[in-house]
């Protein structure tokens, strides 16, 4: 049959032309319509045909209101499949293909976000024909977990925080450049809201990594009331119980041994970093714990500003609504919670041993008993006490070093097919455009000394404006205040002009200055 509009639109005013000429009275129309519709007619194509009187009505009505170009048929409009064009279609599959774990809505979100289509021309209807006619419609396979099967929320956030350590990707080593690890994720969730509070890859599951996500959770979002883990041996290990009790968090839970249901929450957002995360690697040009760490940043930012399934909102909204029952915590008293502490007693010459590593302390401090407080993430320097009380700090007199330094000129191997939708990379890019990037613990711990470099400075600024200029020996202050240090500029300089007031010589040795003003204060 012939679909020309404008060869069925000569037949149809044939029909209604009768009608059309007679312009018959009222009362006579319906008779001569059902005599036109009596009539056997003949097609652009030559095969006869019937009409029925109301039709014919119809055709006279678009005739007088669209002259002979109303009587053509309106262009099918385009739905399902017909509505992409090829190029559209093989886009779609494209980005199946490239992860076979990606959603309908995901496909969508991610050939909208990298603008590879104009918004709103995929529906998922249509996503879903076009991986069926292709037979990429079958959802990647998926392990099933019935163990998480209680249901419980607490009351608010803040109440309660979750965690749990996850199998991540295989990733270059750096020390071996020919060998590959195995990354791992620990990541805290707070239950009220399911936010996705912080975490971090690492290759090892030590304790230290664990506890540098919970120490950035708790000074990026609050202090929990009570954290629940799991039975592995870092979660009851004796520092993590130790953290949780100097910062005043009520208690760790623990799941029953063989029965996680409990940890629901936390187990159901590993399943969607695994799905959603983990399985856009394999069209991203991540080769580097670093980027692996950017990209989750940026991707657990856009997971926090998405309704959840379960709460029907984002997990960032629905944390906020509690802010009135947060707790927040001194960063200084933050930083001493988490410091690891062991006791050493240095020998004669003040020399002591922690970690392979060599340290001496002052003369007053040989032949006694310490408490060592360090982060065994950076072990350049020590906090000494004694008695209960902060002595000193000690640098390392041998530094055995762990790891070969990484090549500065190696680069990563070129994917062999640059990806299509490479949805991390996006994500990282307009991250980092927005000014959104989270600082490392590297680089927290640069600015850190930079402030405290700063510091010192203005204490030395201050000293050299009263005392004496020969008393003022800079090397000296500058060691003394490495030691002993840091102090306030502003009450450094009240002290000791209240000192020098009462009759203080100024020109003693800037370290006798120091070690009075310091022993005066305490």
């Amino acid at each position: 049959m012939s679909h020309d509009p404008q060869a069925w639109a000569l037949v149809r005013y044939q029909v209604i032309a009768p009608y059309i000429a007679a312009q018959p009275p009222r009362g006579q129309r319906g008779s001569l319509l059902r005599q036109l519709a009596a009539r056997v007619w003949t097609g652009p194509d030559g095969e006869p045909f019937s009409v029925a009187a109301e039709t014919i009505r119809t055709w006279v009505r678009r005739y007088r209101t669209g002259g002979l170009h109303g009587l053509r048929d309106a262009p099918r409009r385009r739905t399902g499949v017909l509505v992409l064009t090829d190029e559209q279609q093989e886009l779609v599959c494209r980005l199946k293909r490239e992860v076979p774990q990606r959603s309908l809505d995901r496909i969508i979100e991610i050939a909208e976000g990298l603008q590879l289509i104009e918004p709103g021309t995929l529906k998922r209807s249509t996503v879903h024909r076009v991986l069926r006619r292709h037979g990429l419609s079958a959802r990647g396979g998926r392990i099933p977990d019935r163990k998480d099967l209680d249901r419980f929320e607490a009351d608010f956030a803040g109440a309660l925080w979750q965690s749990d350590l996850l199998v991540g990707p295989w990733l270059p080593d750096p020390d071996k450049p020919d060998k590959v690890r195995r990354a791992k994720l620990y990541a805290f969730l707070d239950d009220h809201s399911r936010l996705l509070l912080a975490g971090r890859f690492h290759f090892s599951e030590a304790l230290p990594h664990l506890e540098l996500v919970f120490r950035d959770a708790i000074r990026a979002w609050s202090l929990p009331r009570r954290v629940y883990y799991d039975n592995g041996a870092v979660y009851r290990s004796r520092h993590m119980q130790q953290v949780v009790a100097e910062l005043g968090i009520q208690r760790i839970v623990f799941t029953q041994p063989y029965r996680p249901m409990g940890h629901g929450k936390v187990e159901a957002l590993n399943r969607y970093i695994r799905s959603s995360f983990l399985s856009e690697l394999k069209a991203s040009t991540i080769t580097t714990l670093d980027g692996l760490n950017e990209a989750f940043a940026a991707w657990a930012e856009q997971y926090n500003r998405r309704a959840h399934t379960e709460t029907g909102e984002p997990p960032l909204d629905r944390y906020r609504r509690g802010l009135d029952r947060l707790r927040f915590v001194d960063e200084n008293a933050l930083r001493q919670a988490f410091l690891w502490k062991e006791t050493r007693s240095a020998d004669k010459a003040g020399v002591l041993s922690l970690m392979g590593c060599r340290y001496q302390v002052s003369a007053k401090l040989a032949g006694r008993k310490l408490q060592l407080r360090f982060d065994p993430e950076d072990l350049t320097q020590l906090e000494v006490w004694h008695d209960g009380r902060f002595a000193e700090r000690a640098g390392p007199l041998q530094i055995h070093t762990h790891r070969r330094a990484k090549d500065p000129g190696a680069e990563p191997p070129a994917p062999d097919v640059e990806p299509t939708g490479d949805w991390l990379g996006h994500l990282v890019q307009r991250r980092r455009e927005e000014g959104r990037v989270q600082a490392t613990p590297r680089q927290l711990a640069e600015r850190a000394h930079a402030q405290r470099a700063e510091q010192d400075e203005a204490v030395l600024v201050v000293l050299g404006r009263l005392l004496d200029s020969e008393a003022l020996d800079v090397q000296a202050a500058r060691g003394w205040l490495d030691r002993f240090g840091p102090l306030e500029p502003t009450w450094v300089q009240a002290e000791l002009a209240a000192r020098l007031a009462l009759g203080e010589r100024a020109d003693r040795h800037v370290a006798d200055i120091l070690d009075a003003l310091v022993g005066g204060a305490t």
